[in-house]
């Protein structure tokens, strides 16, 4: 069987499982164009090795393509299309993983404050909707992609809810905002209305960073991220990829949370299934990343054990 007909029906396949695959369609479809238009048993162990490696040093998209290629030739060869699997059986030394930056209360009144140095004429909104932008990540934890993507009409500021539609694995969840948040998407919201003209149609951006009001790039909000960073005086001693990032606020957001129910007394494990729903999770395995061991996090686990393990006092 040709690799292009076996890489299609493979994805056919995981898409009717409910699986987006956008940047693993990317990876075998460069696959097979590197590969070249044969059949999938003439693909040669040596070749996927130097698609996989790449040019330079080993970085994390080694061991991406690797995962990909993985599952690919597992269906392959379950389905019969292939015999065997080319893939390299040995692992380079992986460079190590870059570790969440969990903002502090304090770092993000600063990231807050310092929006106020995107101002600008040409651009009304972009402080303040970049203001209410870092606000919704922190409160909702949503990804960046999905708050970029709501529109004026996933926003139900009455009810308090948001509705994050078609994301990963197709799914549609209702996210509930606290009464706090909704006021400031509720004040947000009027002078987006006033201030920036609507594009046509049903797709008006709710968060208008762009001079049009059109939905904004991940790329243009890191961009613009990374001159808050700066001004609020927030980095890390290392290299530039290591910094901390947009997408921290959404680890931020759990690590929060789970401080708060430790201090609470409320039962963490039980409420773990409901965050990964929340956060648009499949399962909890998916929600492992974002535990993070932090110093506080790592308090107040002691301090809930020392309670559990203390005996009680008999003695009147």
């Amino acid at each position: 069987m040709k690799l292009h007909d076996t890489i299609e029906a493979y994805l056919l396949f995981k898409h009717a499982l409910g699986m987006r695959l956008e940047s693993e369609g990317g990876v075998l479809r460069s696959f097979c164009r590197t590969m070249g238009d044969g059949d999938i048993a003439d693909v040669k162990s040596d070749a996927v090795l130097a698609f996989i490696a790449g040019n330079g040093a080993v970085t994390r998209n080694w061991k991406q393509k690797a995962s990909v290629l993985r599952s690919f030739y597992r269906y392959a060869v379950g389905r019969g299309f292939a015999t065997s699997t080319p893939l390299p059986t040995v692992k380079p030394q992986f460079p190590p993983t870059r570790t969440p930056y969990i903002y502090s209360t304090d770092e993000i009144k600063r990231l807050l404050a310092a929006t106020q140095i995107l101002q600008t004429p040409y651009s009304p909104l972009r402080a303040l909707g970049f203001h209410t932008l870092l606000l919704l990540l922190y409160g909702t934890g949503l990804r960046i992609s999905e708050a970029l993507s709501l529109t004026l009409e996933n926003v139900d500021l009455v009810n308090g809810v948001i509705t994050v539609r078609d994301t990963k694995f197709f799914k549609t969840r209702l996210v509930p905002t606290g009464p706090k948040l909704t006021r400031e998407l509720s004040n947000y919201a009027q002078r987006r209305c006033q201030e920036v003209p609507m594009p046509a149609g049903h797709g008006s951006a709710f968060i208008a960073i762009t001079r049009s009001g059109a939905c904004s790039s991940v790329v243009t909000a890191e961009a613009l991220f990374s001159i808050l960073r700066e001004e609020a005086g927030l980095h890390r001693e290392s290299d530039i990829k290591s910094q901390p990032h947009l997408h921290d606020l959404r680890h931020t957001m759990v690590q929060h949370h789970l401080v708060a129910w430790y201090r609470s007394g409320r039962d963490v494990q039980r409420l773990l299934p409901h965050l990964a729903t929340y956060l648009g999770h499949v399962d909890i395995s998916s929600t492992q990343p974002y535990l993070t061991m932090t110093p506080e996090l790592l308090h107040e686990a002691n301090q809930r054990f020392e309670r559990y393990a203390q005996p009680e006092d008999h003695h009147a």
